[in-house]
């Protein structure tokens, strides 16, 4: 563990981790998470960001299922890839209190964390392509660590010789 991160999080109590429903995002998520929870940071939940329903629903991005399956923390909340965001951002204007997707799952994560009971959004996603082939391909080991489960050797999954 660097010095910078042993920094940022010395007076944590709790974190937010926030993360992309990509494969490359869930892994730096899971390696952090392992290091805050290794630091006594037990108090962790998660944020999903930019999330695309129409790609979850082809199958070609993770879901909020297979993200919170794959990091096994709390769902603090999920925003969704929203061009209001984008908006609002290039005009310097905050995108909460728009009329907005994003907007109002950014006002519901907040009342969340004031400690208000909220429930979180329903996007009706089906399991991802990612989801599919992690399933066939990577055994979570421990945290932090995959284990390839397909030999390139000789082209078999769990192949116990090569």
């Amino acid at each position: 563990m660097n010095r910078a991160f042993k920094n940022a999080i010395a007076g944590a109590q709790r974190s937010i981790v926030v993360t992309t429903p990509e494969v490359s995002s869930i892994r730096d998520a899971d390696r952090i998470i392992g290091l805050l929870e290794a630091s006594g940071i037990r108090k962790n939940e998660l944020l999903i960001n930019r999330l695309r329903v129409d790609m979850v629903r082809r199958g070609d991005m993770m879901s909020v299922e297979d993200v919170t399956e794959i990091l096994a923390i709390d769902l603090l909340g999920v925003i969704p890839d929203d061009e209001s965001v984008v908006v609002a951002t290039n005009q310097g204007e905050p995108v909460v209190g728009e009329d907005s997707l994003a907007g109002k799952c950014y006002q519901n994560i907040c009342r969340r964390l004031l400690g208000e009971e909220v429930p979180i959004s329903d996007f009706n996603h089906k399991p991802g392509l990612r989801s599919k082939l992690s399933s066939l391909f990577f055994i979570r080991t421990r945290r932090s660590h995959y284990e390839c489960t397909f030999c390139y050797n000789c082209k078999k999954t769990g192949c116990e010789i090569c």
